[in-house]
């Protein structure tokens, strides 16, 4: 399995040599090497090579995964399926914590397992068109 590589201990105004760049992610110099023809940015007109901080930062933040989405008002993320899914049967129970904020929760529409929300109130109203919410009241 990959090594999950952040970006954040990189100084967009730094260069880095491979030693200090891998240093800076956590990896070692000959997998910065590896980046080059994979789209890595790096001066080599004089030795040692030298990487722009900012080229680095960009690189590695490219190939991060894109899987955020928003949710669609009627939606829940199931955590099973990892993704975001229809509520089991179009029904939620609502718990509410304060008077604006609760917690929604439902079955997943395909595996059935438990998904939370968290909703303020004037959100529970609105989804009350699609959803048949019922109340729970904690005690």
């Amino acid at each position: 399995m990959a090594k999950r590589v952040s970006a954040r201990g990189v100084k967009i105004h730094r260069q880095y040599t491979y030693d200090s760049a891998a240093d800076a992610v956590g990896v070692t110099p000959h997998t910065v090497r590896a980046w080059r023809p994979a789209g890595l940015a790096v001066l080599d007109s004089q030795k040692p090579h030298l990487i722009l901080g900012r080229e680095l930062k960009r690189f590695l933040e490219s190939r991060l995964p894109k899987t955020s989405r928003k949710l669609a008002p009627d939606e829940f993320y199931c955590m099973s399926c990892r993704a975001p899914r229809a509520p089991y049967g179009a029904m939620a129970d609502y718990e509410p914590f304060n008077p604006a904020r609760g917690r929604l929760m439902a079955l997943c529409g395909v595996c059935e397992t438990p998904c939370n929300k968290f909703v303020s109130l004037k959100m529970r109203d609105e989804l009350a068109q699609f959803l048949a919410i019922a109340t729970r009241h904690s005690c």
